[in-house]
């Protein structure tokens, strides 16, 4: 993922940069208007920043840099971020 900087920063070009040590939770979907692409929901106390991930694995590198930030780990699968797994 290009745009994750030291695993840790999200560069958006031209236009922000957040630090993942900050984010409180990420929300996410699938876009429906680009089939295999993923909004991505940065949320900071009260206030949300949005990312485009280009792809379900681009969704799991943010997802996974977000934890190590935090100093944890996180094991997801793909089929997860897709929404494929039903109970």
């Amino acid at each position: 993922m290009e745009d994750l900087k030291e695993n840790r920063y999200l560069v958006k070009q031209t236009s922000y940069i957040v630090d993942l040590k900050d984010v409180d939770f990420i929300t996410w979907s699938a876009n429906e208007r680009d089939l295999g692409k993923f909004l991505a929901k940065l949320h900071i106390g009260t206030k949300e920043t949005r990312y485009m991930c280009q792809s379900a694995e681009e969704l799991k590198e943010l997802l996974q840099g977000w934890a190590d930030a935090k100093g944890k780990e996180i094991e997801i699968e793909l089929k997860e971020i897709e929404g494929l797994i039903w109970d």
